[in-house]
């Protein structure tokens, strides 16, 4: 993959999770104690847009905790995913790798993959 189109990667995963983050900050998507997820998940994802790795443990916990802001579309998996391909961490390809290609992921889960598999 050349510079120029990964690049083009980037900024499209950026314009996703960005215009995604928007819709999880909705204060109608959590309670107040935030027991979900909801709250951290859009944290995490602006987190990974700013750069910040600190946001990789809280995105992993979209793969590796059962309830951990789930939601009926699946597509917490697909903010999860673009958030950790922007931040580099191959070692979530396995996660990414594991989504269902429905809603949202359908376009995630390719973006991720080639943000992180490039060679």
């Amino acid at each position: 993959m050349t510079a120029e189109e990964r690049r083009k990667l980037v900024e499209q995963a950026r314009a996703l999770l960005l215009e995604q983050v928007v819709r999880w900050e909705s204060p109608m998507r959590w309670s107040e104690d935030d027991s979900n997820g909801y709250r951290k998940l859009a944290v995490a994802a602006r987190q990974a847009l700013a750069g910040d790795t600190g946001a990789i443990a809280t995105l992993r916990r979209v793969f590796d905790e059962s309830f951990f802001a789930r939601t009926n579309s699946h597509n917490e998996y697909g903010l999860a995913s673009l958030g950790l391909a922007l931040l580099g961490d191959r070692e979530s390809v396995e996660r990414i790798r594991a989504v269902s290609p429905i809603n949202l992921n359908r376009t995630t889960k390719p973006l991720a993959l080639a943000l992180l598999e490039e060679d």
